[in-house]
């Protein structure tokens, strides 16, 4: 082919190149024939694994076990719109895909080589059941509309759902365990996957600098909030209290109140009246803003929430704060203490609850004796 300026140019174009976008340059920004760059695609594997964040997060561990299974795979993720940042920088991904309607059909006209349908979900298992792979793990879904396990391997994780003796009395695996199970994957103790980005531990660093915030001192961060969905996981505002003048006298700690937007009037609350100063991190920080906040923690004081994931993934030390849900089936590598009161009604999974004893029996001092085995 020639411009009008007769120089020759070429219509060759590598779309069988793993680096190739079609729409714009690939990241090398070079012309395809004579590219040095050139990566043909390994093993095409597809993760189906959306909703819940923390959920997300603590199934990245997958990403060791299929590279071992898989070697030279070339790994799709597809996850949630929200959850596309958390998921972008982490090298062993190499394409991440929003869960939209533009996503479905792309997918479904491609062919893989294995899928991991690893959400319970009668949307997302039916993706896995229509894209086009010779091996499926996990979970698919039947004639019926059910839910179902695709191999024997997952049918654990499958009747844990629909078992209450099984999931709240009987079960001791975690589930990075039983995740990979359910993959028919090794599992080696493999860890959290998550690359926090440099600008965000620069505005940390920002943040530590314009608040003047004393060094030699543990720094703590209090995790105030406990999502919407689970209300029960609230531990009580004047736990958080006393914990706060019990870290200032006892440990004589720079305390930082974490939280989303659902707690701007508690951590405001908190600062008002904790008797004692601390630092409000805010409640508008992106979700890797609030990550590279994490990251400058010596510890952090949670309950079974997104930021007990982030902060494990992050290798920061935590106490978290066990109630309605199962402290078994978390997976702290040794850098948590789990705290649960073991109450007659617990874990019960429930939403709401008008008494939540489970929560309240867990006391600030209990709190302040994990932190020091910790620190």
């Amino acid at each position: 082919m020639w411009h009008k300026g007769r120089v020759k140019i070429s219509t060759l174009v590598r779309a069988d190149c793993a680096h190739f976008k079609g729409e714009k340059p690939c990241k090398f920004k070079r012309v395809c024939d004579g590219c040095p760059e050139f990566k043909a695609f390994g093993p095409k594997i597809l993760v189906i694994k959306c909703r819940a964040q923390g959920d997300v997060l603590r199934t990245t561990p997958v990403l060791s076990g299929i590279r071992r299974k898989h070697p030279g795979a070339f790994i799709t993720w597809v996850v949630d719109a929200e959850t596309v940042d958390l998921l972008k920088p982490i090298p062993q991904i190499d394409r991440v895909l929003p869960l939209d309607a533009e996503t479905w059909p792309a997918l479904q006209a491609q062919r893989f080589d294995a899928v991991y349908s690893l959400d319970k979900d009668p949307g997302l298992t039916a993706l896995a059941a229509l894209v086009q792979a010779p091996r499926k793990y996990g979970f698919t879904i039947n004639a019926h509309g059910n839910i179902e396990s695709l191999t024997p391997a997952a049918a654990y994780s499958l009747r844990l759902g629909v078992d209450d003796e099984l999931k709240f009395k009987v079960n001791q695996k975690t589930y990075q365990q039983m995740i990979f199970e359910a993959a028919e994957l090794d599992w080696r103790g493999d860890d959290y996957v998550f690359v926090l980005p440099e600008a965000a531990r620069a505005k940390a660093a920002a943040f530590f600098k314009a608040k003047r915030v004393p060094k030699g001192r543990p720094n703590i961060g209090l995790n105030t909030g406990a999502g919407a969905k689970f209300t029960t996981k609230q531990w009580p505002e004047a736990h958080f209290r006393k914990l706060i003048k019990l870290l200032k006298r006892e440990l004589k700690a720079n305390v930082f109140l974490l939280g989303g937007r659902r707690e701007r009037d508690l951590n405001k609350r908190l600062a008002a009246k904790a008797g004692a100063p601390v630092f409000d991190t805010g409640t508008d920080n992106s979700l890797l803003d609030f990550a590279g906040l994490l990251d400058r923690m010596d510890a952090v004081v949670c309950s079974d929430t997104l930021a007990m994931h982030i902060a494990l993934a992050l290798k920061r030390k935590a106490v978290i704060l066990f109630g309605p849900t199962c402290p078994q089936e978390i997976e702290t590598y040794g850098r948590g203490i789990k705290l649960f009161a073991g109450a007659a009604c617990a874990p019960c999974y429930r939403q709401t609850c008008p008494d939540p004893v489970c929560m309240e029996s867990i006391r600030p001092e209990e709190v302040l004796k994990a932190l020091r085995q910790l620190l």
